[in-house]
């Protein structure tokens, strides 16, 4: 028989105290949502972009436009998030859930996101002027 090993990830966060703590949780391996597994994204100065249809015959010949939509052609870079592996840890929730002491940081983990996502609303909101 042959045993795995467990994969886990390490996370630094803030509790409400604003201290730092150190975590571990298990994690397993998904499919990367940045790149949908194929290792690569369009770059990112063409990323925001959509081409009308009119658009993209004008501003691509036939051999650009193979290259445009070919994963790993020359308007692609290696994914930001998998480098390319095109996979990622993620945190495998359910076997917290397994373990009182996982669960308790799986929620102290969620609430630290939580809490930054809210930081980045009100920050935007400030420098938007709302």
């Amino acid at each position: 028989e042959v045993l795995m090993a467990k994969l886990t990830k390490s996370f630094t966060i803030s509790n409400e105290e604003g201290e730092e703590i150190e975590i571990q949780l298990p994690c397993k391996k998904e499919v990367c949502p940045e790149c949908d597994g194929e290792g690569y994204v369009l770059c990112e100065g063409m990323r925001g972009h959509a081409y009308s249809a009119e658009e993209f015959a004008e501003s691509f010949d036939s051999e650009e436009a193979e290259e445009y939509f070919r994963p790993g052609g020359r308007y692609d870079v290696q994914c930001p998030e998998c480098h390319g592996k095109n996979v990622v840890d993620v945190v495998d929730e359910e076997a917290c859930q397994c373990d009182p002491q996982l669960k308790e940081q799986l929620a102290e983990l969620q609430e630290h996101w939580a809490r930054q996502a809210r930081y980045r609303a009100e920050a935007y909101e400030r420098r938007m002027g709302y």
